[in-house]
């Protein structure tokens, strides 16, 4: 039996403002919350789409 935990991480999906519902969290998780990247992919099927990676 593997006694290490397993790492969960969440996803969460937004229609729009992204960004926002980043910042959002990142205010609510604390101190310690930052939001660590923002890529924004050109030229989508939608449009512009970004991915933001938070924690």
């Amino acid at each position: 039996m593997n006694n290490n935990p397993q790492k969960i991480v969440p996803h969460l999906w937004s229609d729009e403002n992204a960004k926002e519902a980043a910042e959002f969290y990142v205010s609510a998780f604390g101190k310690n919350s930052k939001i660590k990247n923002i890529t924004t992919l050109h030229d989508t099927p939608p449009g512009d789409t970004d991915t933001v990676t938070f924690g």
